[in-house]
């Protein structure tokens, strides 16, 4: 009986929250997955390339990033080399061994508050240099690798320990107060969702850049309150901040998403109440 090899994929920051998501979604029985994160530089175009020579893959998805927005503020040079060099280099690699690129970007590449939904073809406009250096990134892949799939993603959530929802639930457990902006507004998305995205994306052939942002707007004091009511945890803690410099609207639309009809997303409260459920955070 003929056996069918294994399509190869190797994720560049598989060790980060996406990374892992992506490599539990994949299909094992199909894929032969190569997980690497600091012990490959990105950075190194020579290390890159030659590890790509090494394996051949026929995916790379790169969810390497440097991705906190003072981190980028402080050390401006560091960001461009790991968010546009280290894009430019896997590019590269990619090509060199004929494979697709699934890269990953961010909202961050628009203006803080925009009044109307945002499509795959609206002018970028970063207000900062993270948001920058993600846009220089997504130009080289552009340049640099016909076969890419560009994910522009929102509010990306985890039930990791050191992420959002653990430690906002956790402190109000605990009593303590919780301060969360009602001034901004995104599209709260779960990790495994954009994982499904990712996936579906790879395994129907597409290419260009990809809104991929579940339905529906809130801020984060609502996400908080929606992710503590469904949790049973009191919200007596919670407490609302508005500071005029924090305030920010963006809502991504999945214009890509609909028009090849690829994948569907979700409503931001249909998708939490899943992920809560699948990682038993719901109340009883």
């Amino acid at each position: 009986m003929f056996i069918e090899p294994k399509t190869l994929v190797w994720i560049a920051g598989a060790s980060g929250r996406l990374g892992r998501a992506i490599e539990h979604k994949l299909d094992h029985s199909r894929y032969t997955i190569i997980p690497t994160d600091i012990e490959v530089d990105i950075t190194d175009l020579t290390t890159v390339v030659q590890h790509a020579d090494t394996y051949r893959p026929e995916i790379i998805i790169n969810c390497a990033a440097m991705a906190r927005k003072e981190d980028a503020e402080a050390n401006p040079d560091l960001a461009y080399k790991v968010n546009a060099l280290g894009a430019r280099n896997l590019a590269i690699a990619a090509t060199g061994s004929d494979a697709t690129l699934v890269h990953l970007s961010t909202d961050d590449l628009f203006p803080g508050v925009i009044a109307h939904p945002i499509n795959e073809f609206d002018k970028t406009l970063p207000p900062h240099i993270y948001g920058k250096s993600k846009e220089a990134g997504e130009r080289l892949v552009r340049e640099l690798c016909s076969r890419h799939i560009i994910v522009r993603s929102s509010w990306v959530y985890t039930a990791n320990e050191d992420d959002l929802i653990a430690r906002l639930l956790k402190a109000c457990r605990e009593g303590q107060t919780v301060e969360v902006p009602t001034n901004q507004y995104a599209s709260p998305t779960s990790v495994d969702t954009l994982a499904e995205f990712i996936v579906a994306a790879l395994e129907c052939d597409e290419f260009g850049t990809f809104h991929a942002a579940d339905k529906g707007l809130c801020s984060r004091f609502e996400f908080a309150k929606h992710v503590c009511d469904l949790a049973g945890v009191p919200t007596t803690t919670l407490v609302g901040r508005q500071d005029p410099a924090e305030a920010y609207r963006i809502e991504l639309d999945n214009l890509m998403m609909r028009l090849t009809g690829v994948y569907s997303m979700p409503s931001w409260q249909d998708d939490v109440k899943n992920y809560l459920g699948a990682h038993g955070l719901l109340a009883e």
